[in-house]
């Protein structure tokens, strides 16, 4: 008896960490939502996605859009001609769910240094 309550104890608490982490939305969740929401606007599968930018696969694909993998760099400029977007555009995208500290260097450092010398000069 001991035993089962153990493991329903245990099972409850696998099932309320396995909630928590789906309550918490990660930024390569969020990427993958952005990239199915640009495929299905382009009317297009997984599978002719994954043959026009040269991905490996719909699968890989899929994998892609349920946020298990990152958008690899050297597929930017595919992608961005399949969704016509530029391809500054969609790599400061990736970069934004993908690697945010880049994101941060490449387009928010400056901003923010910009608003810490004004406030200085002020």
């Amino acid at each position: 008896m001991n035993s089962r309550v153990r493991e329903s104890a245990e099972g409850k608490k696998q099932r309320n960490k396995a909630m928590v982490e789906l309550a918490v939305v990660s930024p390569w969740v969020e990427g993958g939502r952005w990239m199915r929401a640009l495929r299905e606007g382009s009317q297009i599968t997984l599978k002719e996605l994954a043959e026009q930018v040269g991905a490996p696969s719909g699968a890989w694909m899929e994998q892609l859009e349920a946020g298990m993998r990152p958008v690899p760099s050297s597929f930017y400029i595919g992608f961005a001609k399949v969704f016509g977007m530029k391809a500054r555009d969609f790599a400061a995208r990736c970069l934004k769910y993908y690697d945010a500290k880049a994101y941060e260097a490449l387009f928010l450092a400056d901003s923010a240094e910009v608003v810490a010398m004004q406030a200085r000069a002020a």
